[in-house]
């Protein structure tokens, strides 16, 4: 299936997720970062950045929360991208626009990849979100529990995203 009818569809999934499932202060519930890896690999950082921006406003507007907390969070994952993309494998997976295949690259750095991007997204969100409202602890449970649900559910969605 292309990519970007997936992301578009992963995009209507975390509305829905946002609105079924609301999750209080002490966890977040987002895909957003992993959704980063729709993008080919080749899109420039400034054309990812454009397209977090669209999609996590449309979130925002549309789950009800406070409009430009998940795009504060998601741009710094798009601006990043590129950048992890090419630590966590190679150069040629960004200059030549090569697929990112599990098989291709291995579980383990894929999972490192995932991991990286939604701690960026949750510590940037965490931390606006909460604006010295509540105890250092707390804001660190709540980034470790929002860290191991995310990114279970990324490990979900992540067949659909990737190359077989």
């Amino acid at each position: 299936m292309n990519k970007m009818l997936v992301y578009f569809l992963l995009l209507l999934i975390q509305v829905i997720l946002s609105q079924l499932i609301q999750p209080g202060p002490d966890w977040v519930l987002t895909i957003l970062p992993v959704m980063m890896l729709c993008f080919p690999t080749d899109w420039s950082t400034l054309r990812c950045m454009l397209f977090a921006f669209f999609s996590a406003l449309f979130v925002d507007f549309f789950s009800g929360g406070i409009i430009g907390l998940n795009v504060l969070a998601l741009v710094p994952v798009a601006w990043s991208r590129n950048f992890f993309l090419r630590k966590f494998f190679n150069d040629e997976l960004v200059d030549r626009g090569a697929a990112l295949s599990m098989r291709k690259w291995g579980f383990p750095a894929v999972l490192g990849l995932i991991v990286l991007l939604t701690a960026l997204f949750l510590l940037v969100y965490i931390v606006v979100d909460a604006s010295d409202q509540r105890s250092l602890l707390l804001e660190g449970r709540t980034f470790l529990l929002s860290l191991v649900c995310d990114t279970v559910l990324a490990l979900l969605v992540l067949p659909s995203i990737l190359e077989r």
